[in-house]
């Protein structure tokens, strides 16, 4: 029974009584319908709501992902079964390059000839320009080389001079 056929047609028990009745089980019915859908409404927009709060990016999966989900609506239950579908990348997968990937991109500079500073490196050039003695620039090139001579990818170029 269609939504049009339950507001003229009522079972064969009620068509007995009273056109008066008849209207108000018809209001009724139309009342419940309302209000299933108002209920139904309002546990959707509760829905998007935590799930904006929770920080799930718009991704073009998230509403059919969520269409039918009917789990507690804290942020750990909605991202992990985010987490699920692909929408939130797990913590692994958000936690940058991998030390081979790393490894790569530093041999792909290194072979360009445009390696940045590493972590514990000191840009030589900038400090040996900077450096008021030649014990300074000694101590620059001790401090980048090692002892007691000096490197480059190839291996070892020159021995610092004793002074």
């Amino acid at each position: 029974m269609s939504i049009q056929d339950d507001d003229s047609q009522l079972e064969a028990e009620h068509q007995n009584l009273p056109p008066e009745v008849q209207a108000l089980l018809r209001q009724g019915r139309k009342a419940q319908r309302d209000l299933e859908a108002s209920t139904a409404r309002q546990a959707q927009m509760e829905r998007q709501v935590a799930i904006e709060r929770a920080g799930i990016p718009d991704h073009p999966a998230r509403e059919l992902v969520f269409q039918s989900y009917d789990g507690p609506l804290d942020a750990e239950s909605l991202k992990a079964h985010a987490e699920k579908f692909g929408i939130v990348a797990t913590q692994s997968q958000s936690s940058g390059p991998s030390d081979q990937e790393m490894q790569a991109q530093r041999q792909i500079l290194n072979a360009g000839g445009g390696a940045p500073a590493g972590s514990n490196d000191i840009d030589a050039a900038v400090a040996m320009r900077n450096a008021k003695s030649p014990e300074e620039v000694l101590d620059i090139v001790r401090s980048v080389a090692g002892q007691p001579g000096f490197r480059n990818r190839e291996g070892l170029i020159g021995v610092l001079p004793e002074y």
